[in-house]
């Protein structure tokens, strides 16, 4: 992992307890990142609200052509034939509404947005936090880091409802681990090649063609995909209900594992 300005930093003289020895604490966001997050999130709605009007239309106007075809036909006495004409031409229509919605449809992109803001936010709040030395990481909307010197495990994201949320390691943090889950799927060709046939003509008027050879080749493509969710296990108070974070890292086994090593030794786990 490339270590940046963003994501390390040392912003002021440390203070590693929390309030009144707190063993967490929640923090709401900055006025800016909650305009932010009202507007995407409007954005989002409307855009998905249109999406399915849209997709309500490729299925109203293919069904309305096949109609169209259907009663010429059965007006001019060709039932039977009506019917199947009718089937394939809304059958052709449908296709065509799909790959045009396809191809107009809007980029989603407010996920992206709210992942940006995000990181500002988490960039203005660990740099004013206090507690020393930080260390974070972006994952998509989910945002996790720690302060090394306080002991303090961090957290920015859906799961506390956009609140910063900060964690004595070692009193709230119960286990720290890696998730990984491997989909494996397969893709099946075939291919088949034929030789050149020769015609052998006895006579003028007559010609055999030649027995010709045919070649199937069957090829198999199998790819794997492995995701790897950093899971943290945490506890408020003793005898209270557990509650779980997830960030996930995709592919990245690797920088899964350095965070899960990161936060179990400011959990005093490893």
């Amino acid at each position: 992992m490339t270590v940046t300005d963003a994501n390390f930093g040392t912003p002021r003289p440390i203070g590693t307890d929390l309030p009144d020895n707190q063993l967490f604490l929640l923090v709401d966001p900055a006025d800016a990142f909650t305009a932010a997050h009202a507007r995407l999130t409007s954005a989002s709605e409307a855009a998905i609200a249109k999406a399915n009007q849209r997709d309500k239309r490729m299925v109203t106007i293919p069904a309305g052509v096949a109609l169209v075809v259907l009663l010429y036909c059965v007006l001019h006495g060709y039932l039977i034939s009506g019917v199947i004409l009718a089937g394939l031409v809304g059958w052709g229509a449908f296709w065509v509404a799909i790959m045009v919605g396809a191809a107009i449809r809007e980029p989603a992109r407010s996920v992206g947005q709210l992942a940006a803001a995000g990181a500002e936010e988490v960039k203005l709040a660990l740099s004013g936090a206090n507690r020393g030395r930080y260390q974070w990481i972006g994952r998509g909307t989910d945002f996790v880091g720690v302060f090394p010197d306080a002991g303090l495990a961090y957290y920015f994201g859906p799961a506390t409802r956009w609140r910063h949320l900060i964690l004595a390691g070692r009193q709230t943090i119960r286990q720290v681990r890696v998730n990984a889950t491997t989909q494996v799927s397969q893709t099946s060709t075939s291919t088949t090649r034929h030789s050149r046939r020769f015609a052998v003509a006895p006579t003028r008027n007559v010609a055999v063609l030649s027995k010709g050879k045919s070649t199937t080749t069957h090829a198999t493509l199998t790819s794997t995909h492995t995701s790897h969710v950093l899971e943290i296990q945490y506890q408020t108070a003793p005898g209270t209900s557990p509650a779980w974070l997830s960030v996930n890292f995709a592919e990245d086994g690797r920088l899964a594992e350095d965070w899960r090593l990161m936060i179990s030794q400011i959990a005093g786990l490893a």
